[in-house]
């Protein structure tokens, strides 16, 4: 499946506050270099991370400028020698008004250690190198002569990519570099004694080094890394540089967390701890786990950071320091970032299509996209573009409750459009395959901890509990539940997964399905002592009179602010679809209360308790936004059945505060959620 991205990338006031923090580093003010930091932006699947790149890389062309994505180099076999020629390549492309930036040294070097097969041969080619560089040579048959040495060196290394890219390396400083000054280049590589010998020599020593032992080779590729920012940090030694060199250069390095981005990251904050001198390359990588030298640096520094904390109140994006790095994680989306993309969508519709049936009509479509995904920029983007391209007379309530509907026949008739499947694997693809099968059951309840401790649901399933106890513990893949604080699936993993328990076939009492997920849950909230745990599964299980039992004996027993607290955790239970997209949510409040029995408690309970189980609900101010699903109703339809029931609950109600806390929850569902 190809990557599910978002093409509004950069349009967002998040990309627009990682964008800022980014131009700060690569403002150059005149005068000495001073360091720059190597930044971590630290996203899940589908947070946005390529398309950030993307639209960064489109942002800058205009100044030096380098973007790979390491993940591919990775899977063909590729090294950080590799990262580092095609980085030097790509900042080496000639820009109007700027001087061309030129490796010298590193192309020299590169040449070095891939020419020609046996030690004679090697070295005869590399003094012819050194001659060249020492005369200044300028002659055409000079760069035919290198360009011989690249191709020797591409056969001889098997790197392809060097023989279209060490000669243009080397040509940008043939002209004006003499021996002495290439010397010094190389007097600030980490190599034995680089000044003492002729440069001939110290090139031969280098090519020994890349293709000794292991531990040798590994010295050489830090010569060249050194030899790489020493003409980077040379390119602006001079005083015409100093004027005309206004901005810094920057690296974008996407996926920095596969095996060569790991490795070329280490080689890359080895070489600048061991130089101390600063350099003029930003580095902007981005991984959807932590990077070794990440976790390194968290272990050194004896702290881990809340990377959630890169995004303090006024919006700005500001990376914690971590080491030699400073780190930051994507936010979702808000709501107001995806009503935008919502005008979109609305502004793209056909001609002649059916709008929501709401007072505003973007406003209701944000509401509602934002309450499915959470802001999730891939889930926004793919259900915003599976609700516009649905036909142009369906009304938008079956339009939303079809857009994540399963497609593997448990629901009937099958959705005109959905994004489930993509998202669904997309989500997914960082799991084994043995844990994608389990992990709708792990959805079932309200946090991942809670899936842990049952062991009824990991029955036959023991293999892969490790795994998804490293997901628990991954804060890139799971976040903190509102109510509780602890790890619980994203919005949108949860919805999806819980839509494939609904439709798991088998017994009633298998943990895999969802009638066995839930029994097995509440039988352990049951041992446990939690009776409002195992409420919250009775009613997910659709025994509305168990859960309406636990409430109104609550009500004689607690106060209203713990009543109120106990119904709202208890009503974001999740509904089955039980074969059928949901039906209306009038129909089904209907069905579900029928003639509610008891004393008038009791009645008014059962109405609200299932009123608030099918409708999404208003934030409090200030309030986090624990699990809802807005499909229910979709129209906010029951807000004033609910309102009304809070106010038949406060009239028998002698003491004060109580009564005024109904008050004000009744007033909560007089507007709709989408105002």
């Amino acid at each position: 499946m190809a990557a599910v991205t978002d093409d509004r990338a950069g349009r967002t006031e998040r990309d627009a506050a990682v964008r800022r923090r980014m131009a700060e580093g690569l403002n150059r003010p005149q005068g000495p270099l001073r360091p720059l930091p190597a930044v971590v932006v630290l996203g899940g699947r589908g947070s946005g991370k390529s398309t950030l790149t993307a639209h960064l890389r489109t942002w800058a062309e205009r100044i030096p400028l380098a973007a790979l994505d390491l993940e591919p180099i990775s899977e063909r076999g590729g090294t950080r020698i590799d990262v580092l020629t095609e980085l030097a390549f790509q900042l080496s492309a000639h820009h109007d008004e700027l001087p061309q930036l030129s490796f010298p040294a590193l192309g020299s070097l590169l040449a070095a250690v891939g020419t020609a097969v046996d030690a004679r041969s090697r070295e005869r080619a590399v003094r012819e190198m050194a001659e060249a560089l020492r005369q200044g040579r300028a002659r055409e048959h000079s760069y035919e002569e290198l360009l011989g040495i690249a191709d020797t060196a591409a056969q001889a290394a098997g790197l392809p990519g060097w023989a279209s890219a060490v000669v243009p390396l080397v040509q940008g400083g043939l002209r004006s570099w003499r021996g002495l000054r290439l010397r010094r280049r190389f007097a600030e590589t980490s190599a034995a004694g680089p000044g003492r010998g002729a440069t001939a020599d110290f090139l031969v020593g280098v090519n020994r080094l890349y293709h000794g032992y292991p531990a040798q080779r590994e010295e050489a590729e830090r010569v060249l890394l050194d030899a790489f920012l020493a003409d980077l940090r040379g390119a602006y030694a001079s005083a015409h540089a100093d004027r005309k060199r206004t901005t810094n250069c920057l690296a974008l390095l996407d996926n920095a967390d596969s095996p060569v981005g790991e490795a070329f990251l280490h080689l890359l904050l080895d070489s600048r701890e061991r130089s101390g001198r600063p350099d003029p390359l930003l580095v902007v990588a981005t991984a959807r786990r932590r990077p070794e030298a990440l976790v390194r640096a968290e272990t050194g520094s004896g702290r881990r950071p809340d990377y959630r904390e890169s995004w303090p109140q006024q919006g700005e994006f500001v990376p914690l320091a971590a080491g030699p790095l400073r780190a930051g994680r994507l936010r979702d989306l808000n709501r107001r970032e995806v009503e935008e993309q919502a005008a979109a969508a609305v502004d793209a519709l056909p001609v002649g299509s059916v709008l929501p049936k709401a007072d505003n009509a973007v406003q209701w479509l944000g509401w509602i996209v934002y309450e499915i995904t959470r802001g999730h920029p891939a889930g926004t983007a793919q259900v915003l573009e599976v609700l516009r391209r649905m036909p142009a007379d369906l009304p938008w309530d079956q339009r939303v409750r079809q857009c994540l509907a399963p497609v593997d026949g448990s629901v009937r008739p099958a959705p005109v459009l959905t994004a489930a499947p993509a998202l669904t694997e997309w989500l997914l693809r960082d799991c084994s395959a043995q844990l994608a099968r389990v992990l709708p059951r792990a959805a079932a309840p309200l946090t991942l901890g809670r899936a842990e401790t049952c062991d009824a649901l990991w029955e036959g399933q023991e293999s892969v509990l490790r795994e998804f106890v490293n997901l628990s513990a991954d804060d890139l893949r799971s976040v903190s539940e509102p109510d509780e604080g602890l790890p619980a699936l994203p919005r949108l993993s949860r919805f999806l997964l819980l839509r494939l328990l609904d439709g798991a076939p088998g017994s009633p009492d298998h943990a895999g399905t969802w009638t066995g997920a839930h029994r097995a849950l509440r039988a352990a909230a049951r041992a446990r002592g939690d009776l409002r745990a195992a409420a919250y599964h009775d009613l997910a299980l659709g025994e509305l009179p168990a859960a309406v039992d636990y409430l109104r004996e609550r009500f004689d027993e607690v106060g209203a602010d713990t009543w109120c607290a106990d119904l709202a955790w208890i009503q974001r239970a999740p509904a089955r679809w039980s074969g059928a997209l949901p039906e209306p949510a009038r129909d089904r409040y209907e069905r579900l209360v029928g003639v509610a029995e008891g004393d008038a408690t009791r009645q008014a309970v059962t109405r609200l308790l299932t009123a608030g189980w099918i409708t999404a609900h208003p934030r409090a101010d200030g309030a986090p936004l624990p699990y809802a699903d807005p499909l229910g109703d979709p129209y906010a339809e029951l807000y004033p059945d609910i309102a009304e029931e809070f106010l038949t609950l406060r009239r028998p109600i002698g003491n004060e505060h109580d009564r005024h806390v109904l008050l004000r929850m009744a007033q909560r569902y007089e507007r709709k959620p989408w105002w």
